[in-house]
């Protein structure tokens, strides 16, 4: 199925941008990756932010690893991707590029870093189709093969007007409640995949900071070791302001794992991985 050939080529083909056109250049964590909620990670050349905030991954090294068909011409500088039925090929250097035929133009280009093909992957992914989401509070990029569904942004027709309670791997959540928290679902709970994402927002309109705070305590406390809880609140009620930082920081119990992180002007976002 295509979908199932989507999923194997994007654990390959990582940094795709199709929600968010640029990355912040005030970003200062290391780039991250998930895919389906599990993080990915390079052993060989990283992905990097070109002088156009693009972000860039090598691409034959994650690519070939993973099943997609990659091509390469020294002669014209062309790297051709191939996945089914779908292909993209670009020149280094030349912000025009082809998706099944047609010409397309970028605000940047495909280069060779170190050795390697770099592609900016967020044009790759307009022909091949994926749901992806960047989050500058944390550096990371979230791509799904299947979409991103988050219960508090779309809340069912019929449940607009009421706080609904659901469960998510395990964890109850309530939405609607007025406070404008952020949870999105991420994958099964399983070794090295994020289950569940929290996100304490400051710039949408009607968010209450302390009910959201109050609303993270309450989930960790269901399932997390009441140590560790304590922690992580004691470090994300040092940040009150969307101005201020908060640098990542990893939180364990003999469970789980919850790493938490905020750029300056960004929400904080909590990420929640079985250990």
């Amino acid at each position: 199925m295509k979908l199932k050939r989507i999923g194997f080529f994007l654990l390959s083909l990582l940094f795709i941008f199709t929600t968010m056109p640029m990355v912040s250049s005030a970003a200062k964590l290391s780039l991250r990756v998930e895919i389906n909620g599990e993080r990915i990670y390079f052993p060989d050349e990283e992905p990097n932010v070109d002088k156009a905030q693009r972000v860039q991954v090598p691409v034959r090294f994650v690519s070939e690893a993973l099943g997609a068909k990659v091509g390469w011409n020294s002669g014209t500088k062309t790297v051709t991707v191939e996945l089914g039925t779908d292909k993209v090929v670009l020149v280094l250097d030349q912000k025009t590029y082809d998706v099944n035929g047609e010409q397309k133009r970028m605000d940047t280009a495909a280069a060779r870093v170190g050795g390697r093909v770099f592609v900016p992957l967020r044009f790759v992914s307009e022909g091949l189709g994926a749901s992806v989401k960047w989050d500058s509070a944390v550096s990371t990029v979230y791509i799904s093969t299947s979409g991103f569904v988050d219960v508090r942004e779309k809340p069912k027709d019929d449940q607009k007007d009421q706080v609904v309670e659901e469960s998510i791997n395990g964890f109850k959540v309530k939405y609607n409640t007025g406070s404008n928290l952020g949870i999105s679902p991420g994958s099964r709970i399983e070794k090295g995949r994020a289950f569940l994402i929290l996100s304490i927002r400051f710039a949408m309109e009607g968010s209450d900071y302390n009910m959201q705070v109050q609303e993270v305590e309450d989930i960790l406390k269901q399932k997390v070791e009441e140590k560790t809880v304590n922690e992580i609140m004691k470090y994300v009620k040092t940040k009150t302001k969307e101005e201020q930082e908060l640098k990542m920081k990893t939180f364990t119990d003999k469970n789980y794992e919850i790493n938490v992180g905020s750029n300056i002007n960004s929400n904080i976002v909590l990420n929640l991985y079985m250990k």
